[in-house]
């Protein structure tokens, strides 16, 4: 009877045994589910475990509801993503991961500073956690503050060099910055990295759509849909590529189906807004653009749309509304002026509406259509040699994306055939090389010019600057529509200055004029002259080589040929790390001078510098320094050589500096170099 019993309690053990063993691997098979798999099965499971009370640790819990939050964030669920993401903070408060998640959601929701401050804390608690970089870079991209999301990036990358994520996200943010082909570079790298992602598809798409390399855009666009068929955005930026090719019947349908995926899609009904006025619909194309309006009553974009189908329709006073509440939002958005000049134009108020063109002019040099639409409001004064000029500045500059640049150019050309004047350019024309002399009236014969834009402001131990990330961008963006190649970067450290100045001069083999433009802390060590990056210490006197640019390097990589050079230093701010650094050698016999010095150039160069040597340039109040901003407002005036250009900046400095400022320049230059015709 014992044995018995005996063999009976083996087998109850076994039997127990048996039965546990099975629930841990039920369990097991659980969590990974929990953890690693699809949404709505990782909803499910992470559910059914929180579901079981208080049998699973505090922690435990914590990750489940976690991984619930992720998987409900992916699903575009956010205010329950949130939700989850609370209750895993209360039972975990420490977890770094959890606040770096809980800020991705309220990213995705739209409340992007309540997402930095989670990110802050993500990464106080772990500062190598470059999920949470990333997440606050793309906070900041939300916010509009490309800059700010650029420095996270790198510092994501810095930490996970193949993290694709981010440099999708820097690739995005190097293109909203018109730094379109470092922008590329970042998404090619990131499509190799995970061939996969929809969204790296579509932001390389969206930056050839900004170069206006439409099929180019459409074949990676075409891809971001074959990986995700409810890509609304890469249909939206499809759309935007086929109005730029001027099909829009495709344009339409594209709309159509963003709209369909996600019917709040503004920019959906702005592009199918755009297309139907293009193919003169305009009741269909104000229904789109009154439902853009409605779902974001501050878009420029929407309320400049409508205001130029109002004007196609020939309503002219509620163009003007329109496009005056874009201009009241938006001060420097350049083509509410055009299309409100022309719509006063076409109301019979030349005057008025010569100022407005003159402002968009002014704010995008190659805006094709404002000067067909000046000319025409000259013609109506009867200033037939100013509607000359712009007729034939019309016929000369980048068409760009607008869309009626077609019409502007077939109509500059009419009203010249109609004033008796001959068209003097159809397309623009480059820059002179070196040694020629421009003929009366003429520019340079065809060639390459590139460009190497730098403005370093956000100095990590000298403080920050407020102009020269402004500065780079809006003289890059200008340079680009004078048709140059850029070579563009903001906030760079010396390995960035190092990687750009090299690239620059790759570009340079075979073009006929270089352009070099540096805005940030410069310093003159002994005559010489060096450029700041942002990481720059300049502690020791073995610093200088290390942490700083010899300005005789960049000029190296552009005198290796015969062209045209042409060099913009406005890089004479007061500068802390001088004053340290002077400290520091002067004891030895070094002597670090104030500003920048006079560089000898190579004969075919000319050096301007923000002010004369050895003299400490301003930052001044605006947008731009005023050496920059007086730059950006003469340099692509047509038909005018740059020595000119110079006498006008210096004037414009001059006055706005009340005398304190004086830009300088050194010239060997031979023959005459204009920029625009």
């Amino acid at each position: 009877m014992r044995a018995v019993i005996k063999k009976l309690a083996i087998a109850t053990c076994l039997g127990l045994a048996t039965a546990t063993a099975a629930m841990a691997e039920q369990t097991s098979r659980e969590w990974q589910s929990c953890n690693n798999s699809d949404n709505d099965t990782r909803i499910t499971v992470c559910t059914g475990i929180l579901e079981r009370g208080g049998r699973e640790p505090i922690k435990q819990r914590a990750n489940a509801y976690n991984n619930r939050g992720i998987a409900f964030g992916n699903k575009g669920q956010h205010d329950r993503a949130i939700q989850d993401f609370d209750e895993a903070l209360h039972l975990d408060p420490q977890n770094a991961s959890i606040y770096s998640n809980r800020g991705w959601a309220l990213a995705n929701k739209g409340d992007a500073d309540s997402a930095i401050r989670d990110l802050d804390e993500a990464i106080r608690l772990n500062p190598k956690l470059a999920v949470a970089f990333n997440n606050r870079g793309y906070s900041y991209i939300k916010k509009g503050d490309y800059n700010r999301a650029i420095q996270d990036f790198d510092e994501a990358l810095r930490l996970n060099p193949k993290y694709a994520m981010a440099l999708n996200n820097r690739g995005r943010s190097f293109t909203a910055t018109g730094q379109y082909d470092r922008g590329l570079r970042d998404l090619d790298e990131a499509i190799r990295l995970d061939p996969k992602v929809s969204s790296a598809y579509n932001n390389r798409g969206w930056t050839y759509n900004k170069k206006h390399e439409y099929d180019r855009a459409l074949i990676d666009l075409d891809e971001a849909i074959r990986v995700d068929p409810k890509n609304a955005i890469a249909y939206i930026n499809r759309s935007a590529s086929y109005n730029g090719k001027h099909d829009y019947d495709r344009a339409i349908r594209e709309a159509d189906e963003a709209i369909r995926l996600m019917p709040t899609a503004v920019n959906a009904y702005i592009n199918r807004g755009h297309a139907y006025t293009a193919k003169g619909t305009y009741d269909l194309a104000l229904r789109d653009l009154d439902e853009a309006v409605r779902l974001a009553p501050r878009s420029v974009a929407a309320l400049n749309g409508r205001g130029f189908a109002y004007k196609q329709k020939g309503d002219f006073d509620r163009a003007i509304r329109d496009l005056d509440e874009a201009i009241r939002i938006d001060p420097k958005f350049v083509l509410p002026y055009s299309n409100r000049g022309d719509a006063y134009r076409q109301k019979g108020d030349p005057d008025r509406a010569i100022a407005d063109l003159s402002e968009a002019i002014r704010l995008e040099p190659a805006i094709t259509p404002a000067y067909t639409f000046r000319g025409l409001a000259y013609e109506q004064l009867g200033d037939k040699a100013r509607a000359t000029a712009d007729f034939n500045a019309a016929l000369s500059l980048p068409h760009g994306s607008y869309v009626t640049a077609d019409w502007a150019v077939n109509k500059a050309k009419e009203q010249l055939t109609l004033l008796g004047e001959p068209a003097t350019a159809a397309n623009p024309m480059p820059p002179m090389p070196l040694g020629a002399a421009a003929p009366a009236g003429a520019v340079a014969p065809s060639g390459r010019r590139v460009a190497l834009v730098v403005g370093n402001s956000d100095y990590r131990y000298a403080g920050k600057l407020a102009n020269p990330t402004n500065d780079e961008s809006d003289f890059a963006k200008t340079l680009r529509q004078l048709g140059f190649e850029v070579v563009a970067g903001s906030n760079l450290d010396r390995h960035g200055m190092d990687d750009a100045i090299r690239e620059f001069g790759r570009k340079l083999e075979g073009a006929d004029l270089a352009l070099f433009f540096y805005a940030g802390h410069g310093l003159q060590v002994d005559g010489k002259n060096y450029l700041v990056p942002v990481d720059a210490k300049l502690e020791r006197a073995g610093d200088l080589a290390l942490d700083a640019v010899d300005i005789s390097t960049v000029l190296a990589q552009m005198e290796g040929a015969k062209r045209v050079n042409l060099v913009f230093l406005d890089a004479c701010r007061d500068n802390p790390l001088a004053r340290s650094l002077s400290t520091t050698l002067g004891t030895r016999g070094i002597a670090v001078g104030t500003g920048l010095a006079s560089v000898q150039s190579a004969i075919g160069t000319m050096i301007a510098y923000s002010t004369q040597p050895d003299n400490v340039a301003l930052d001044g109040a605006g947008r731009n320094s005023p050496f920059t901003a007086a730059l950006l407002k003469h340099i692509a005036t047509p038909n005018v050589e740059i020595g000119t250009i110079m006498r006008r900046v210096r004037a414009d400095v001059v006055a706005a500096t009340h005398e304190r400022q004086v830009p300088w320049d050194s010239s060997s230059l031979i023959g005459e170099v204009i920029l625009a015709r």
